[in-house]
């Protein structure tokens, strides 16, 4: 289990407000559970076999079992990147 969490600002109705929001990222089996630290809830929940899971601002940065990266948007779930 891997529980990494940074906070950031949350985009409000009127623009940026001082709301944060902290997330935390969990690996169970093979699946990683990203939690929103504030009330507990599921943000986001990715399938596969990661090893590592660290999250930074709004990106989750995966290490897959071959050494590779995969760079994760928390808010829509897509990839950005691997590299």
């Amino acid at each position: 289990m891997t529980q990494l969490f940074r906070p950031h600002l949350a985009a409000g109705s009127g623009g940026w407000n001082n709301e944060v929001m902290a997330y935390a990222a969990k690996i169970e089996r093979n699946l990683v559970r990203i939690v929103n630290t504030a009330n507990g809830s599921t943000a986001r929940t990715i399938s596969g076999t990661y090893t590592n899971a660290v999250v930074q601002g709004e990106e989750l940065h995966l290490t897959q079992p071959n050494g590779k990266i995969r760079v994760v948007n928390i808010k829509n779930g897509s990839t950005i990147r691997i590299f």
